[in-house]
């Protein structure tokens, strides 16, 4: 059978490529040459590196003979940019200027430079003063001496965009176009040409900078999806200026303002990175809390104490409703404004919470993942569903708990128990005898029975102004309480301003 069918030419016949081909090959090309520079010590050998390692390791490298050989010199700065302790260790100036000149700047050699200078940044000058700005110099050199190509690179960084990539403000203006132009950092360095450097400190600087920027333009009211990044390790313990760690500074930054009650995540956030603030003399409070200025601190406190009154009064009223303690329910309205009056009028500097087995379960229920104060345990049989808070007022103190607990007023320095916060637990009975001491009744403190009449914001108010402290009673009472208390029981009066003599009086 014979097979009659036409046979193609012997000549090929290629097809040109469309100009949207062409291009789209080119772009290609050009991100394959960039994830190549990516790569560590290409065109390396083990031998080279090692020989490379023996230089570094010799009294005087710069003046090895070894440094003569340009890949000797490519492979040294290979082992800076991927090995920070050896660097740390070998990386000098004198080193420095040899191999940069050895290597003839050819252009792996610039991408193996470029490498040591994002990846180490702002340290180089903590290991020889000046290797900082004598790097820059090399790599913007050596750059100049390379051709671009279509594809965003380092060699474009430098060249079109120096003030953003060199120099030790360049992460800052980065951040700031970050911010100005409402992008992410990783597509904003893509933008610039150094994506391939963003695991290096030059990176981490620009992202700190980033989320301090955000910081001073949020509102703490607010919550903010990039709020939990900064309670990541990896954040909050990257290294910061003057032995601090970067949590530090976004502390600082976030309790900056004078803001009376933030957003429970920014709280929050604080509180992830560094824990209570009043828990003194443990290993978490001097890893973070010794470090920040007092009135931050103390900012804080001020957020927490708010916390607990309300955390209190709240594991109070829903005890009342629960069991139908209609005495408890009809006084809890006094107790409230009492209390929630003093943290108004600013007399609270800090508070503590207390509280048996039931009532601690029944608070991280009641407030689930919003709870974020410490509550110390009181044990016992009679405390199991009790709940105390300790109010540190400065010249006077306030106890006050929860069932049948008696308000107890104290003058002086508050007890030993409010401020140690290695206490874990104590008994109840303990818990009484620390909070009385060797302190006399009724000159040193008062222990106050609540009860229908309401005498005990009398008595309360007369004992803290013969404390030295005038609280307006008219600011811890309702209205209509104000009205009886007033009509039947005596109250602290307004203590009178001293006139300033007048001038010229003798």
């Amino acid at each position: 059978m014979t097979l009659d069918f036409p046979l193609p030419s012997a000549t090929a016949a290629i097809r040109p490529w469309s100009a949207q081909n062409l291009s789209a090959w080119e772009e290609l090309s050009a991100e394959a040459e960039t994830l190549g520079r990516r790569i560590d010590n290409p065109g390396l050998s083990t031998e080279t590196t090692q020989r490379a390692r023996s230089v570094l390791a010799s009294d005087h490298p710069e003046l090895h003979p070894e440094v003569g050989d340009p890949k000797i010199c490519r492979a040294i700065a290979s082992l800076w940019a991927g090995d920070t302790g050896l660097a740390e260790r070998t990386m000098r100036l004198p080193v420095l200027q040899t191999i940069c000149e050895n290597g003839n700047l050819t252009r792996l050699f610039t991408f193996a430079l470029a490498n040591v200078y994002y990846t180490h940044f702002d340290r180089l000058d903590d290991w020889d003063p000046g290797l900082f700005a004598r790097t820059a110099e090399y790599l913007q050199q050596a750059a100049a001496q390379q051709k671009t190509t279509r594809g965003k690179d380092v060699l474009i960084a430098v060249q079109k965009n120096p003030e953003l990539a060199l120099g030790i403000d360049a992460p800052d203006k980065v951040a700031g176009l970050v911010l100005d132009t409402d992008s992410e950092l990783p597509s904003t360095m893509r933008d610039i040409g150094l994506d391939a450097y963003s695991g290096g400190r030059y990176a981490e600087v620009a992202r700190q900078r980033v989320y301090l920027d955000r910081i001073a333009h949020a509102d703490p009211g607010q919550a903010y999806p990039w709020l939990p990044e900064l309670c990541e390790p990896e954040v909050a313990n990257a290294p910061a200026p003057n032995g601090r760690r970067f949590g530090h500074l976004v502390i600082e930054a976030m309790t900056s303002r004078p803001v009376d009650s933030p957003s429970s995540e920014w709280q929050g956030t604080i509180l992830k990175i560094a824990d209570d603030p009043r828990a003194r003399g443990t290993i978490t409070w001097n890893t973070w809390w010794s470090r920040i200025p007092p009135e931050n601190l103390q900012r804080v406190i001020a957020w927490l104490s708010g916390e607990d009154i309300r955390l209190f009064l709240e594991a109070v009223r829903i005890f009342g409703e629960k069991n139908y303690n209609y005495d408890l329910l009809r006084m809890f309205p006094d107790r409230e404004n009492f209390l929630k009056g003093l943290l108004e009028l600013k007399l609270v500097r800090e508070t503590r919470l207390f509280a048996g087995n039931a009532a601690r379960t029944a608070i991280r229920q009641i407030m689930g993942d919003e709870l974020r104060t410490n509550i110390t345990q009181l044990t016992g049989q009679h405390y199991r569903e009790k709940s105390v808070i300790f109010m540190d007022c400065g010249r006077f103190h306030v106890v006050e708990g929860s069932h049948n607990f008696r308000m107890w007023v104290i003058k002086g320095d508050p007890p030993e128990i409010m401020t140690n916060w290695k206490l874990g637990e104590i008994s109840g009975t303990a818990f009484l005898n620390e909070i009385q001491g060797n302190r006399r009744p009724n000159e040193d403190f008062v222990a106050l029975t609540h009860h229908v009449k309401k005498k005990w914001i009398s008595d309360a108010l007369m004992f803290i102004s013969e404390s030295g402290q005038y609280v307006p009673p008219e600011a811890v009472m309702s209205p209509e309480t104000y009205r009886t208390v007033s009509a039947e029981r005596p109250l602290p009066v307004r203590p009178k301003k001293r006139r300033g003599r007048r001038q010229g009086a003798q």
